[in-house]
């Protein structure tokens, strides 16, 4: 019974994203309102809002088929770009104000590499390539019973002026599946996944997303 009250009430800290931003927020407002009761509270709204978007969802995702890339976060459809040079698709998508924030990995394997490229945070338009000198956190994802490397699916946070926050939750090395998160980025941030052109497009800009249910693309044989 003890056991199932922790299970069900309590997260391990380190089991639950951002979570030293939810103690840090939690902190603030509690002095906050020490000090002035009306600053205290618009902090404790601030972390009842990054409580909501760093939530993560509890859902039964079944088993997710080989070969099936799911959609990695809670959200819209932004664009579908296909790269004729690079034999390759990308993907973008954005989390709503009140959606999970949290960025799950999108279908089973291994992580190969996590790089974050320092730069400005400058916007661009959501159907357009962002600017070279912008930062972003890219990580790279070998599906599994896949050694080669043009099998690799890359998932990059884009910084933006309200994306400044791009974290990862997992080491290279880790294995991950779809229901495990990887990274988090605050606030909003535009997320690539950009796989094979040899994967069938499942998907269409606009649409919306479920992280770990919305397929995005299925391996063509």
């Amino acid at each position: 019974m003890v056991k199932d009250l922790f299970t069900n009430y309590f997260h391990i800290p380190k089991q639950q994203p951002g979570w030293p931003l939810l103690a840090i927020a939690g902190g603030l407002a509690v002095i906050l309102c020490a000090l002035y009761l009306p600053a205290g509270l618009i902090g404790f709204s601030g972390f009842i809002y990054l409580h909501i978007i760093l939530h993560s969802p509890r859902r039964t995702i079944s088993k997710l088929p080989s070969g099936h890339i799911a959609a990695p976060i809670d959200g819209q459809i932004l664009w579908v770009h296909r790269d004729k040079a690079s034999a390759r698709i990308t993907v973008r998508v954005r989390a709503d104000w009140l959606n999970s924030h949290i960025t799950y990995a999108p279908m089973a394997g291994q992580i190969d590499q996590i790089i974050w490229y320092d730069g400005q945070f400058t916007g661009f338009a959501d159907d357009a390539l962002p600017p070279p000198e912008n930062a972003r956190q890219e990580i790279a994802l070998t599906p599994l019973h896949s050694a080669s490397s043009e099998d690799k699916i890359t998932i990059c946070h884009h910084g933006a002026p309200l994306s400044r926050v791009l974290q990862s939750c997992v080491q290279e090395g880790r294995k991950v599946s779809p229901e495990m998160p990887i990274a988090l980025g605050l606030l909003r941030p535009k997320i690539d996944i950009s796989f094979p052109a040899s994967y069938g497009l499942d998907i269409y800009a606009g649409q919306r997303c479920l992280a770990g249910e919305t397929i995005i693309a299925k391996k063509e044989v």
